[in-house]
């Protein structure tokens, strides 16, 4: 797992592309952080045929293979401990974003290690069919943001409503938010996106 262009700051976010993109996919997340952030943007460990990275690569019945899924939130998990140990020990913000199969994999982190983030965004994301989405500790104090495209052809807007209701149900300060849109962030996302992140403090 790569992590490319860190940018300085005493909070930090760590952002995560989809299915086919790389560290520069997330490249826009960054201008919703002020100068008081440090943004670091990770590359998914496993490369496509056509060109890009992905987290884990779909099962023949298109379910995701749980092994798969295990070992690169092993490997996501240990980067975060290695980012707050070494570079960003006592930030007073740590927040993980993703995007479609990143927001996944954030989600995840988010549920199994809750003790590495403080925030947790989402767009157009899920939570995979894998054991690492069962069972989760409480996240009271935790903030959380999930934002979907009620005509999101790729992951459907049920799966957004999900994610929302589960991060509610273990206590989170949730924010959801649907826009008119697809599988992409629309205006109103980005709008609510920078007022979350003012409101942590």
């Amino acid at each position: 797992m790569t992590g490319l262009h860190e940018g300085r700051g005493a909070s930090l976010a760590v952002l995560l592309h989809g299915w086919g993109g790389d560290e520069t996919s997330m490249a826009v997340f960054e201008t919703a952080f002020g100068p008081g952030w440090r943004t670091v943007r990770l590359r998914a460990p496993y490369p496509l045929p056509g060109g890009g990275y992905a987290w884990w690569i779909p099962q023949a019945d298109g379910r995701p293979d749980p092994r798969i899924v295990q070992e690169s939130w092993r490997a996501l998990r240990g980067r975060m401990e290695e980012l707050l140990h070494r570079e960003a020990r006592g930030a007073p913000h740590r927040v993980v974003v993703g995007f479609s199969q990143g927001g996944a994999m954030a989600a995840l982190l988010a549920l199994q290690a809750p003790d590495l983030v403080t925030g947790l965004a989402v767009f157009s994301g899920f939570l995979p069919d894998v054991p690492e989405a069962g069972a989760a500790p409480s996240l009271v104090g935790k903030a959380v943001f999930i934002a979907h495209g009620q005509a999101d052809p790729l992951v459907p807007i049920a799966q957004g409503r999900a994610l929302c209701a589960r991060f509610q149900a273990l206590g989170a300060r949730t924010t959801c938010v649907e826009y008119p849109g697809g599988h992409k962030a629309g205006a109103e996302a980005w709008r609510a996106f920078r007022e979350w992140i003012r409101g942590l403090g």
